[in-house]
């Protein structure tokens, strides 16, 4: 009897945790928040840009990846010195079309090549991995008619801070029905929990849950319904991860290539489930750091530096690749292994923030501080009605 108490105890204490998300209700968003939607999600484990953006006409490129290196015949073309992975044959229509460009060669501030903190320094915004506040929650504090939400089963760092945030994820208790009613019995006694767990249940209401459990094309999915709608919010934060590729990466096929599927595959969704929407939305995804530029003797890659962002959506004028390419020759390699930054990824996100979500340069240097080395990068936007 004595060891079933604590462990009761801890079991409550740590299902109150992992539910909190889920009880706290979604916002009352505003009326008159930004027409215009922004979409983040973070790739982690360090995706393999090299493989991805491949840099074919770079004469190098060949010899310091002769396993698992892809050749121009086998890529989707881009620009005649880079080709795309064929798995992304989604986001190559969208170059196509232009709704995506990527921008290659870029990098946080971060120079170490842990995965913890290289995560943190992207998505806190700052030059401290210990900095408990994301650089989404103080765009959110600053400009307060934008709301935000994140797709996922907590809150993850990008999001935090001051600013009203909540999270969505699919409820995957079997037992749903009786939860919900035992629920609301124990919140009866708590005017602001019970206010709380019925405002939840009206967004998972208007989501569903449909078991979609972590499928990311599920999760894309849902993001572009509750963005479309618009009394939701018009920002977004969700994640793909297993992109550390240590071994076995593959080439045309194998691991890479079945990660990009599901990214493909998510994006599309996206788009489908924005509509109309799409028009007015703009799509960032990045990875906490690259991969080293030669392949290693498992058959894969190792943590490197820079890495290639993708940015899509309706709202850009894409259909190009940009960034200064350093080159792969030895002596423009980073520390002699890894593709040397050029671009830093704040440049690239104050690039779209401003112009797409009106936010002024001397707001921007507040979202990310210490970062007016970082000039913003400059994209081309349709015109909207």
């Amino acid at each position: 009897m004595s060891s079933t108490l604590p462990n009761r105890r801890r079991f409550l204490q740590s299902a109150a945790a992992l539910s909190m998300s889920s009880l706290l209700p979604m916002p009352v968003f505003a009326k008159s928040r930004s027409d215009n939607l922004f979409i983040w999600i973070s790739l982690r484990g360090a995706m393999d840009g090299l493989n991805v953006v491949v840099p074919y006409g770079d004469k190098v490129y060949a010899s310091l990846r002769p396993t698992i290196g892809l050749h121009e015949g086998q890529l989707l073309n881009l620009d005649g010195f880079f080709g795309l992975h064929p798995a992304l044959k989604a986001c190559h229509q969208w170059y196509q079309a232009r709704e995506i460009s990527f921008v290659h060669a870029c990098a946080t501030p971060y120079r170490e090549r842990s995965h913890f903190d290289g995560q943190k320094i992207l998505e806190n915004g700052t030059l401290d991995p210990f900095y408990a506040e994301g650089w989404l929650n103080r765009l959110l504090s600053i400009e307060s008619r934008n709301q935000a939400i994140a797709i996922d089963s907590g809150l993850p760092l990008i999001m935090q801070g001051e600013a009203r945030v909540d999270s969505w994820y699919p409820n995957r208790l079997k037992t749903r029905e009786r939860q919900t009613e035992l629920l609301e019995q124990l919140l009866q006694s708590d005017a602001t929990l019970s206010s709380n767990f019925e405002s939840m249940m009206k967004i998972d209401k208007l989501v569903g849950d449909g078991g979609v459990g972590k499928q990311f094309q599920s999760l894309t999915q849902k993001t572009g319904e509750i963005l479309a709608d618009p009394a939701g919010p018009n920002i977004a934060a969700l994640e793909l991860g297993g992109w550390d590729t240590h071994a076995n990466q593959g080439s045309v096929n194998g691991r890479l290539s079945n990660q990009l599927k599901l990214l493909d595959a998510g994006l599309a969704s996206l788009k489908q489930a924005l509509g109309k929407q799409w028009q007015r939305t703009v799509v960032i995804a990045a990875s906490e750091f690259g991969r080293t530029a030669r392949e290693n003797g498992t058959k894969g890659t190792d943590h490197g530096t820079a890495n290639v962002m993708f940015v899509a959506g309706g709202a850009i004028r894409g259909g190009e690749v940009l960034g200064h390419w350093p080159g792969l020759a030895e002596a423009d390699l980073y520390q002699g292994r890894d593709l040397k930054p050029t671009t830093d990824t704040r440049s690239v996100i104050k690039g779209v923030l401003g112009p797409h979500l009106s936010v002024t340069s001397k707001k921007l240097e507040t979202i990310f501080p210490d970062s007016q080395q970082a000039k913003a990068l400059r994209f081309e936007f349709v015109e909207m009605s």
